[in-house]
């Protein structure tokens, strides 16, 4: 059996941060889930792990450091350039998809506020970032 994959969820919302690390346990049960509480605990959280994330789901609203700031401080980073984030947000914005892009995001999805939406959801992200290994 393969060791468990890391996935992180930065997130402020605690009823959102539930309900994603529910459908990941529940959809693909390897996937180990790290919950942060706001951007600002990332790049400190990321520099004192032995083994980084396979994915990072990041929300764009947070208190103390949007997901903007967050993602500009780890691209910033050489060690971190290429980990994938993807921006996981309830934003239907345009323009905040295109910034997230300009900043080295991975991709962009909006949260569905659907049970059935969100699992279907997981499981893309699954399929998509080698979470099934």
């Amino acid at each position: 059996m393969n060791p468990k994959l890391p996935v992180w969820i930065v997130e402020d919302d605690e009823d959102d941060q539930y309900i994603i690390k529910l459908a990941f346990e529940s959809i693909v049960p390897p996937i180990n889930v790290k919950l942060l509480t706001d951007g600002d605990q990332l790049v400190p959280t990321l520099k004192r792990t032995s083994v980084l994330p396979r994915l990072v789901l990041l929300d764009l609203n947070m208190q103390r450091q949007n997901g903007f700031e967050t993602l500009k401080e780890v691209r910033a980073i050489p060690t971190f350039q290429s980990l994938p984030i993807v921006i996981f947000t309830t934003s239907t914005d345009s323009s905040d998809l295109v910034k997230s892009m300009q900043l080295g995001a991975s991709g962009f999805v909006t949260k569905s506020s659907n049970q059935l939406e969100l699992m279907s959801t997981v499981k893309s992200f699954a399929a998509t970032w080698g979470l099934l290994e």
